[in-house]
């Protein structure tokens, strides 16, 4: 039986999931309210009296809550997966290292075994996403031969009676000739 497969690309901003079912890619965008590090913390305040590195209290003023919303997000996140899909999944960040942590948890405790891949990716339009998840799925979409220089088949058979054209470069290359140095 082949197992379902499912991308998930995922950071503090929004996440992605990809799902592949029926030979067929479904695509998902969740956004999340998990507030950036600089807005998360604001201004912090330094206290010429306090040595370099001490002070710990306002610099993290904001953190706590920010990792509040980001484990609530990367939970509803595998709330949203399937829980027999095998998973890849990505991101630039180190949050696609807790959404892999946390299914890796789920499937302990369940009983579940499945192939649940991590990996550092950058950001990826759909169509990549889509093209990444046809390719584990084992479903690549059909290539073409397209111009002159990426011809890679024969030209196809014609009719005796037909003008048959072959491919051509488009400007002739010029012929080759050493450099001349000292002219």
């Amino acid at each position: 039986m082949i197992r379902s497969k499912t991308i998930v690309w995922i950071d503090a901003r929004e996440a992605v999931i990809v799902r592949w079912h029926d030979a067929e890619a479904r695509l998902e965008r969740v956004g999340s309210e998990v507030p950036a590090h600089h807005r998360a913390t604001g201004h912090v305040r330094h206290d010429p009296a306090i040595r370099q590195g001490g002070g710990g209290a306002p610099q993290t003023a904001g953190e706590p809550r920010r990792l509040e919303l980001l484990a609530r997000f990367v939970d509803g996140i595998a709330d949203r997966l399937p829980d027999d899909d095998d998973l890849l999944i990505l991101g630039s960040g180190t949050v696609h290292e807790r959404l892999h942590r946390e299914v890796r948890e789920r499937d302990l405790r369940h009983g579940r075994h499945r192939e649940v891949i991590c990996e550092a990716a950058p950001p990826l339009t759909d169509r990549q996403l889509i093209a990444k998840l046809r390719h584990l799925a084992g479903s690549d979409a059909p290539r073409r031969t397209v111009g002159a220089y990426r011809w890679s088949e024969p030209p196809p058979k014609r009719n005796p009676g037909q003008v048959q054209l072959l491919p051509r470069r488009v400007v002739e290359k010029p012929p080759h000739r050493p450099d001349r140095a000292g002219s």
